[in-house]
């Protein structure tokens, strides 16, 4: 959800710095809160009959709200707005880090109550990511060409890239030139939480970055190291909405319009593949993925167990029939 810094209250503001400067999370997760807050906030001003401008929302107001009042929230978002379990669970999340913040922000906070204290977490159901066969994920890499793609060289370097690193959007649209190391292989990105984390490029995609890069500064006389990585069509840092575009057309062309594909099924495949075919070493991974906990990397185990289960299954000795026995065969 895109949120319009102008038209959000300013109690939400503040949470939003907190959130960004202090506990350093990343834009998407902090807009993403202020989305699900928001929501609540339109939610209680009708259901507690407040009937104010959210834009006057303040810890006053939002002292009024009880743990029922929460709980009303999420049955509404359930049913009404089909919000899956882990949908229900990040509001909870964003409601109670707000209120946990009001509390300790706000003059005599400390005497009031923090209405999610006793609801427990809602239930996540795991579900196993999407993602590529090896045969798709080689594909994909060589998809675009001047065919179908005013820019094929581009496109094909920004697959690849997600393929060989399992890099997040956000991560690989702010890469700058300093940041690709092609003698050593690695492409040096910030990540989730502020952190710099090093992501190792494979020879496809090493060859592929090293073609565009040539491409890209072909007709530069003056070339700075601090300028972006990829570009878009006007010479300026590529944006979150053109990678997606660029991934859609991908999965267009594979003819996987219709499979839920996103972007970030190429992280997953990245993951995948890793997880599948070089190495089962959890810990391995999740660095691998810039995960801050094992239990977020736990899911590509699934992965793993679901091939093992179709392996099981495709066994000759599956459909084992008896054989008859030599008595028998001598009767």
């Amino acid at each position: 959800m895109k949120l319009n810094y102008f038209e959000i209250p300013e109690i939400l503001k503040n949470f939003l710095n907190y959130l960004l400067g202090i506990k350093g999370y990343s834009i998407n997760t902090a807009e993403a809160y202020c989305g699900d807050l928001l929501m609540f906030f339109h939610f209680i001003n009708e259901y507690l009959n407040f009937n104010i401008s959210i834009m006057k929302f303040n810890a006053l107001i939002l002292f009024q709200v009880k743990k029922s009042d929460v709980i009303a929230f999420l049955v509404h978002c359930g049913f009404s707005k089909d919000n899956s379990a882990n949908t229900r669970q990040r509001k909870l999340a964003a409601i109670r880090t707000f209120y946990c913040w009001l509390i300790t922000t706000t003059p005599g906070g400390y005497n009031q109550e923090n209405p999610t204290r006793e609801i427990p977490n809602i239930e996540k159901i795991e579900k196993i990511p999407r993602h590529l066969s090896l045969d798709q994920a080689k594909k994909i890499q060589e998809i675009f060409t001047i065919k179908n793609s005013r820019f094929p060289i581009r496109n094909n370097a920004i697959i690849s890239t997600f393929l060989s690193t399992g890099a997040r959007a956000s991560e690989l649209i702010n890469a700058n030139l300093k940041d690709v190391n092609l003698k050593n292989n690695t492409l040096t990105v910030i990540g989730k939480g502020n952190n710099e984390r090093i992501l190792y490029l494979n020879k496809t995609c090493k060859e592929k970055l090293n073609k565009y890069i040539e491409q890209r500064n072909r007709n530069k006389k003056v070339i700075s190291l601090n300028e972006p990585l990829f570009l878009n069509k006007n010479g300026s840092r590529i944006g979150i909405d053109c990678v997606e575009n660029i991934c859609e057309k991908a999965f267009e062309l594979m003819g996987l319009s219709n499979c839920g594909y996103t972007t970030h099924t190429l992280r997953h495949t990245a993951a995948s593949m890793i997880y599948i075919y070089v190495t089962q070493n959890i810990l391995v991974l999740k660095e691998f993925l810039g995960h801050k906990s094992v239990a977020t990397t736990q899911i590509y185990t699934h992965i793993y167990n679901e091939h093992i289960k179709e392996a099981v299954d495709k066994n000759p000795l599956n459909n084992f029939e008896k054989t008859a026995n030599r008595e028998e065969e001598v009767a």
